[in-house]
């Protein structure tokens, strides 16, 4: 499959599997010292949630955005494409979640972290682009000569635009790359960690299933890129998807929740329909591969998994955000 064919959605792609932790300085501090007394992979991973926070909830939405005004295209609001609609308005929560405050953990555990530089990048960025955007609210006025002039600010305001939004692209690209990359590497490790600790439990089985769900697309986008991608590939992430969603469904007719995994049960329970999306889409790419599909259903079937694992994620960040 050539990856001419797909189109550009695997760079809005969701980030993290934690929600943010808190943003004032001082509780930010007294979390960092009780994180590293827990493990160390428990303060990486709190170090650099506050940066997730901000590129699940709002770079992903701005991101987004740019695509659909820099193509014309119509923004259609579903449950396939964008998920979880309850949250905030990015540009509402953008300057208390993506703020300078969000590297401040980071910055007190690894004060030469590769990612403080990208970051502080980023939010200059983001606030350069998103600042110029919302001032363009420009009248609607009926006179010819009025709407000459309009026209023309319009015109202005869209080169503005255009420059600003490709340095914040550059800038969303070069965060988001080693993000995940630091965001991945303590996953295993937690797993492992709350195995050892409470066995294979409500929160193991819910980890353990995003990780699949996240690693299954990343495979799949990577291979997307480089033509490797094979329908025997897809197949077997999507039963890897499969094995770790029945496990977690296996396991909680056997466990009813309790008091110390009962938010975790309500968070699998929320991402039972979502779950089934995302791993319909894998096997319909599966399938219409196999079957020599065109091009085109290739490339909608591609979009559909991007955006149902955005869809599940959405879903997954809220409830996860508020109980971990």
């Amino acid at each position: 499959m050539n990856p001419k064919w797909l189109v550009p959605i695997g760079l809005v792609l969701g980030l993290g599997l934690l929600g943010v932790a808190g943003a004032t300085k001082p509780l930010q501090y007294a979390q960092l010292w009780l994180d590293q007394r827990d493990s160390p992979y428990t303060a990486a991973a709190s170090a650099i949630a506050p940066i997730i926070d901000c590129v699940n909830r709002v770079d992903r939405e701005t991101r987004l955005a740019y695509y659909f005004m820099s193509t014309g295209q119509e923004e259609v609001r579903s449950y396939d494409k964008f998920g979880d609609r309850s949250e905030p308005d990015a540009r509402y929560i953008r300057a208390s979640v993506c703020s300078e405050l969000y590297t401040l953990k980071l910055r007190r555990q690894q004060p030469d972290s590769p990612l403080l530089g990208p970051a502080a990048t980023y939010a200059a960025s983001l606030n350069s682009f998103t600042s110029l955007a919302d001032r363009v609210t420009l009248p609607e006025w009926t006179s010819a000569a009025q709407q000459i002039l309009v026209e023309a600010v319009r015109k202005q305001y869209a080169l503005q635009l255009a420059e600003k939004g490709q340095d914040y692209l550059a800038a969303s690209t070069a965060l988001r790359t080693p993000l995940e990359q630091a965001d991945m590497a303590v996953r295993p490790a937690q797993l492992a960690l709350i195995e050892a600790r409470f066995g294979r439990d409500m929160h193991w089985q819910v980890l353990n299933y995003m990780i699949a769900a996240r690693q299954a697309v990343n495979q799949i986008e990577q291979g997307m890129r480089n033509a490797s991608l094979t329908p025997p590939a897809v197949a077997a992430l999507a039963d890897t998807v499969q094995q770790a969603a029945d496990s977690a469904r296996a396991y909680v007719r056997t466990h009813p929740g309790g008091k110390l995994d009962e938010e975790a049960h309500f968070l699998w329970y929320t991402l039972n329909e979502p779950a089934d999306a995302y791993l319909s889409a894998l096997r319909t790419l599966t399938q219409h591969w196999h079957e020599h599909a065109p091009p085109q259903q290739l490339s909608d079937d591609y979009y559909l998994v991007t955006r149902r694992y955005d869809a599940l994620l959405s879903y997954y960040n809220k409830p996860a955000r508020n109980a971990f």
